[in-house]
C-alpha cells in the first residue's frame, strides 16, 4: 500500500512540475520562442490553438458567424473548425480573462502529463515504457503541448473511458469527447465486448451526428487540407497530389479535384475495410471472450487513426492516440510486425524534423513519399489487428 502511495505521489509531482514549468515558460514570449525553436518546433503565441477559441468567441459577440470568413488577417483562425459548444464553454468560464485562461491551461496540462505517467506505470512492458518516453520527447508531442490543441483533452477523455470498468463512466467520458470533437466516434469499438452497450452507444452517437448534422457539415467544409509531411490522411494525400498536378500541368486540376478527392477516400476506405474484415470469422458461431485493456486500447487508438486517415486531414499531433495501440502490437507473436510498427511510429512521431525546403523539389518529394509510406504501413497494421480483435466478438454468417 505504501508503495502505491509513493507511485501516486510521484505521478502528482511529475505532473505538477511539468505543468508549472510550461506555464512559467509561457510568461515570456521571447523565452517561449527560443525554447521551442531549439526543439525544432515552429512556435507561435503560447497555446495558440486553445487561445484561438477566444478569438472566435469575440467574433460571435460582435455579431459574426464563426463558421464563415471573419475579419482577421490570420488565415488559420479565419473560420471555426470546432463544435460551437467550445464557445459556450469559453464564455461560461470567462476564459478571455488571462488568469482564468492560465488556470484552465494548467489543469489541462496537469491532466495530460498525469495520464502519460499513469500509462507508463500501468503497462508492464519495458519496450512500451521506452517508446512512451520517445513519444514524450517527439516533435508531435512538443507541437501538441506548444499549441495546446484540444487533442490533449480528447486523448485524456478517451484514456479515462478505457481504464474505467463502469460502463456509465466509460460512456460519459466517450460521449463528452464526441461532443467536443466529432472524430472520437471512431473509438466506439471500445464497447464491443457487450453487444447491448455497443448498440446503445452506437444509437446515441448516430442520433448526436444527426442532431448536429448542419454544424458538422460547416466544420467539414472549414477544415484545411494540409499537404505537409507532418500531416496524414486521405485529404492530405489528395491535396498534395493536386498541388503537384497543377504545378506540372498533370491530370488533376480545380475542375476534377472534388471527384478525385472522394475517389481516393473511397479507395483507401475500401482497402482498409478489406483488411479489417479478412480477420472476421465466416459462417462460425461467435465464441465468448473477455476483452483485455490492451485490446480495447488498440480498438480506440487504432480506430481513431483508421477513421481519421480515411475521412480527414490531420496534423501529426493526433498521432498521440497511436500510443494506445503499442501495448497490444508489442505482444503479438509476429515480432517482425511489432518491429516494423515501432520503427514507423518513431519516425512518424518526429515527422516535423523532415519538413522544410522547396515543396516541389525531388528531395522533398522523396522525404514525403517515405513518411507517407510509413503512415500507410501504420494504417495496415492497425486495420489488421483491429479486425483480429473485432473478429473475436463478431462473426459474419451468410447462411440462411
Amino acid at each position: 500500500m505504501k508503495s502505491l502511495d509513493k507511485i501516486f505521489l510521484l505521478k502528482i509531482i511529475f505532473s505538477l512540475s511539468l505543468s508549472f514549468g510550461v506555464i512559467y515558460l509561457s510568461l515570456s514570449y521571447s523565452n517561449w520562442m527560443v525554447f521551442w525553436g531549439f526543439l525544432n518546433i515552429p512556435a507561435s503565441e503560447p497555446f495558440s490553438d486553445f487561445k484561438a477559441l477566444n478569438i472566435f468567441l469575440e467574433y460571435k459577440k460582435n455579431g459574426f458567424d464563426p463558421y464563415f470568413k471573419n475579419p482577421t488577417s490570420d488565415p488559420i483562425h479565419a473560420v471555426l473548425i470546432y463544435p460551437s459548444i467550445w464557445l459556450h464553454i469559453f464564455d461560461y468560464l470567462d476564459l478571455n480573462k488571462d488568469s482564468n485562461f492560465k488556470i484552465a491551461t494548467f489543469l489541462i496540462l496537469f491532466t495530460y502529463f498525469f495520464v502519460l505517467i499513469d500509462l507508463l506505470f500501468r503497462i508492464e512492458n519495458k519496450v512500451f515504457k521506452f517508446l512512451l518516453i520517445i513519444f514524450f520527447f517527439s516533435t508531435s508531442n512538443f507541437l501538441l503541448i506548444e499549441r495546446l490543441n484540444i487533442e490533449i483533452i480528447l486523448f485524456c477523455l478517451i484514456y479515462f473511458a478505457l481504464i474505467n470498468k463502469s460502463f456509465l463512466k466509460q460512456f460519459l467520458f466517450y460521449s463528452l469527447a464526441l461532443i467536443l470533437k466529432i472524430f472520437p466516434i471512431f473509438s466506439i469499438f471500445m464497447f464491443i465486448e457487450k453487444k447491448k452497450n455497443f448498440l446503445f452507444v452506437l444509437i446515441f452517437s448516430v442520433f448526436y451526428l444527426f442532431l448536429f448534422r448542419e454544424e458538422i457539415s460547416l466544420i467539414k467544409n472549414n477544415v484545411i487540407e494540409y499537404a505537409l509531411i507532418f500531416a496524414y490522411g486521405s485529404l492530405s494525400i489528395s491535396k498534395a497530389i493536386y498541388f503537384y498536378s497543377t504545378k506540372f500541368d498533370l491530370i488533376i486540376n480545380e475542375e476534377n479535384y472534388f471527384i478525385f478527392k472522394n475517389l481516393l477516400i473511397f479507395i483507401i476506405g475500401a482497402i482498409s475495410a478489406t483488411i479489417v474484415f479478412v480477420n472476421f470469422s465466416l459462417n462460425k458461431k461467435k465464441k465468448e471472450f473477455n476483452i483485455s485493456l490492451n485490446e480495447i486500447m488498440l480498438l480506440a487508438g487504432g480506430g481513431i487513426y483508421i477513421g481519421t486517415f480515411i475521412f480527414s486531414t490531420n496534423i501529426d499531433y493526433r498521432l498521440v492516440f497511436l500510443i494506445l495501440t503499442i501495448p497490444y502490437i508489442l505482444n503479438t507473436e509476429k515480432k517482425y510486425f511489432a518491429s516494423s510498427y515501432v520503427i514507423c511510429l518513431i519516425i512518424c512521431f518526429n515527422s516535423l524534423f523532415f519538413e522544410g525546403g522547396d515543396s516541389y523539389s525531388k528531395i522533398y518529394f522523396l522525404k514525403a513519399s517515405i513518411i507517407y509510406l510509413m503512415k500507410f504501413v501504420i494504417l495496415f497494421f492497425n486495420c489488421y489487428f483491429f479486425g483480429k480483435i473485432c473478429g473475436k466478438f463478431v462473426s459474419l454468417n451468410f447462411k440462411h
